[in-house]
């Protein structure tokens, strides 16, 4: 299901590309030349003609030698129709947005007072309160080798390693809603246990984050490279729904280019 919010994000950006688009269109239709063009088909011979008048059916004959001058008008042309079509699309979009920014179908029971409230049952789960259940619900966890969590986190949960507790407060101080080690069911049956499983709030997206430490060693990169097999068999795709950070000995993890990456991707700062 598409939230609101999903497609509001969407449209948002669509209509940033959009602009962009209308101004690079409108800036390369000034180097061109006046006027349209005309293409006539008559015996297997084809003749460009030049209009400059509205009134003008038939247009100035242009030589094979001004060639290049045929170009440009039909370039022209090109942008003049594909410019037009981006003002429309520019504008629909404009008008939803008008009408559905302030307050979407997430969020309208928590407009209501509270005598209401207490009438009703949410079909529409609000934002908050959707957040405060998916962390409140409960969930199986890794349990192999417990006695390896000796590393705390801001939100005093153990980890394996340090590079989790890095990660894990990342999360964290962004506001980033996560489980870690949560069990998922494959269609084997099989369970695994991502690093860490992510709210997206904004399109209550689920995106699951492996961290590889210890590229370095064989055994561990075979069976990971497995493991990215089975959820790519189970509809987890990297840079679509999977997230993978890494380090080795030498290449450790970099934690400014996971920070950007996070607050692109979750749109938070």
């Amino acid at each position: 299901m598409m939230f609101i919010n999903q497609l509001l994000e969407q449209m948002i950006e669509r209509k940033e590309y959009l602009k962009a688009l209308k101004e690079e269109l409108i800036s390369r239709m000034g180097e061109l030349p006046r006027g349209k063009l005309r293409i006539s088909h008559s015996k297997g011979k084809i003749s460009y003609y030049k209009i400059m008048k509205s009134d003008d059916t038939r247009g100035k004959y242009i030589s094979k030698k001004e060639i290049e001058q045929v170009r440009q008008l039909a370039q022209k042309d090109y942008i003049n129709k594909l410019l037009n079509k981006v003002i429309l699309e520019l504008k629909d979009i404009e008008r939803y947005l008008s009408n559905h920014s302030e307050e979407n179908l997430e969020n309208l029971y928590s407009t209501l007072n509270e005598y209401r409230k207490n009438l009703v049952n949410p079909i529409v789960i609000p934002d908050d309160d959707f957040i405060q259940q998916w962390e409140n619900e409960s969930y199986e966890t890794n349990l192999y080798c417990e006695e390896q969590k000796v590393y705390s986190t801001k939100r005093n949960e153990l980890v394996r390693s340090k590079s989790e507790v890095i990660i894990a407060d990342i999360y964290y101080e962004l506001g980033i809603p996560y489980r870690y080690e949560a069990g998922i069911y494959l269609r084997n049956g099989k369970i695994r246990y991502p690093d860490f499983t992510l709210l997206k709030t904004k399109t209550r997206e689920i995106i699951y984050h492996e961290h590889l430490g210890m590229l370095e060693e064989k055994e561990y990169l075979l069976t990971n490279l497995l493991k990215l097999d089975e959820y790519r068999d189970n509809g987890i795709f990297l840079g679509k729904n999977l997230i993978i950070t890494y380090e080795s000995e030498k290449t450790p993890l970099n934690i400014k280019g996971l920070r950007s990456m996070l607050a692109e991707l979750f749109s938070v700062k």
